[in-house]
């Protein structure tokens, strides 16, 4: 029986609201110097920083070296960082950043969040997708050319795994340029991968093989709403027996 997650359990598991909890997860980081990496315009642009300060009400981080990336991140309605301690992958979104000075240097602030997201690897719940009516998963190459569409099978917020009929033309450790999955509500999985496995699960000659593949560089933002999404799915199941409607 695959593991689920409510709502509750989500916010229980993933996300701290306290605000002395999170200026403590803040105040670790900025004492550690561990890098930040800050998403802005949708994911298409970031860099990557430290936090310097976390105030009452404001954290402080510091610049890009790229002029470019400074003026586009200074115009931005919004921002997510993300970092990891001690293991636990550790997100959360920002307002419109604001620029200042900071003991004589220039830096950057948003509002302090009222949030955070704590996720650890190992902590990556599956769930089957349908089988009636597939969502169709999309793989290309470096070039742009595309590999194939596949059948998904199962979802996670570190991966998805798809169903091929006939030994696929992957292997174990091979990068992928770039997959698209679309979900329902809607959501848009569009990120490069890499593949875990190749499992063949019929032994006949033209048998049946579940391919495995792991995120790179997925969004912030959009591993949230897979999680959410799973957890719609499993509300869903359990409401009306299944489906995917919206």
């Amino acid at each position: 029986m695959l593991p689920t997650l409510s709502d509750d359990d989500i916010e229980e598991r993933y996300f701290l609201r306290g605000r002395m909890e999170i200026q403590s997860v803040l105040n670790e980081l900025i004492y550690r110097r561990e890098p930040v990496t800050v998403y802005f315009n949708g994911g298409r642009d970031f860099f990557q920083t430290i936090l310097l300060d976390a105030r009452a009400d404001a954290l402080v981080f510091d610049l890009s070296g790229d002029l470019d990336l400074n003026r586009r991140l200074s115009a931005a309605s919004s921002c997510v960082f993300v970092s990891r301690l001690e293991g636990i992958r550790v997100q959360f979104a920002g307002g419109s950043p604001g620029r200042f000075s900071w003991g004589g240097n220039d830096a950057f602030w948003v509002p302090l969040p009222e949030r955070m997201v704590r996720v650890q690897r190992r902590e990556s719940y599956r769930i089957l997708l349908p089988v009636a009516k597939p969502l169709m998963l999309k793989l290309f190459a470096a070039d742009g050319g595309a590999l194939g569409t596949w059948p998904a099978h199962d979802l996670s917020v570190g991966g998805v795994g798809f169903s091929a009929l006939g030994a696929p033309a992957f292997e174990a450790g091979q990068a992928i340029a770039r997959l698209k999955l679309e979900l329902p509500w809607p959501i848009i999985i569009d990120c490069a991968a890499q593949v875990r496995h190749v499992t063949q699960v019929s032994e006949q000659q033209d048998g049946r093989y579940r391919v495995g593949l792991s995120f790179s560089d997925l969004a912030p933002a959009t591993g949230v709403a897979i999680q959410r999404f799973i957890t719609k799915i499993e509300h869903q199941r359990r409401g009306t027996g299944g489906g995917l409607a919206g």
